[in-house]
């Protein structure tokens, strides 16, 4: 069985965990909360003030839970330009490849997107453990008339057999400036066997 593996930056990215807290190293939500908005904030050169740490911490709280009731991934990670800022999120879904290779990647990349303002802007996109993908940016506009962008990377791995998705959705501002660090993310992705070393 295929797992997936990433190698990610901690002064940015916080893992949501879900599920029981049996097996994990924390005793409960709060714990893991808690924890996570004092490293974060270490990270960061920020001093741990009360204040601040149960802030973040119910920030984070939150958005374990909204990602685990939505359940439309396999992980979520949240995204910090620092720990006091609003952050964005990334998705992964992964599974057992299906379909043609080519017709597959460009209906995960959404290459066909009737709801963008303009045609997505689709690239090939390499990385040295998943190999070619594709990368597609769209645009839409919301309710308000603000505009979003939406991020998708789309892979299969043959020696896998298995199709892998990242996706994000956010700000058109914040997302573009912070896209070169998905883009990092996303080439710190592997997949890997359970006999494998990480």
């Amino acid at each position: 069985m295929s797992w997936v593996h990433v190698d990610f930056d901690n002064r940015h990215w916080v893992p949501l965990p879900r599920g029981a807290w049996d097996d994990r190293p924390w005793d409960d939500e709060e714990d893991w909360a808690e924890s996570e908005a004092v490293v974060l904030m270490a990270y960061h050169g920020l001093p741990e003030k009360r204040k601040e740490v149960k802030r973040l911490s119910k920030l984070l709280a939150s958005y374990r839970q909204v990602f685990e009731e939505m359940n439309i991934s396999r992980e979520s990670y949240l995204y910090f330009t620092d720990p006091i800022a609003e952050p964005l999120s990334i998705q992964l879904w992964y599974g057992p490849a299906e379909g043609e290779r080519e017709a597959a990647l460009r209906t995960y990349a959404r290459v066909e997107s009737p709801d963008a303002m303009l045609p997505p802007q689709v690239e090939e996109f390499t990385t040295e453990s998943l190999g070619a993908g594709l990368h597609s940016r769209t645009h839409v506009q919301l309710e308000d008339r603000s505009v979003a962008m939406n991020l998708w990377y789309a892979f299969r791995s043959e020696e896998h057999s298995v199709d892998l998705i990242v996706s994000s959705s956010g700000d058109l501002g914040k997302l573009s400036a912070a896209e070169p660090d998905f883009n990092e993310f996303v080439e710190g992705i592997r997949l890997i066997d359970d006999e494998d070393e990480l």
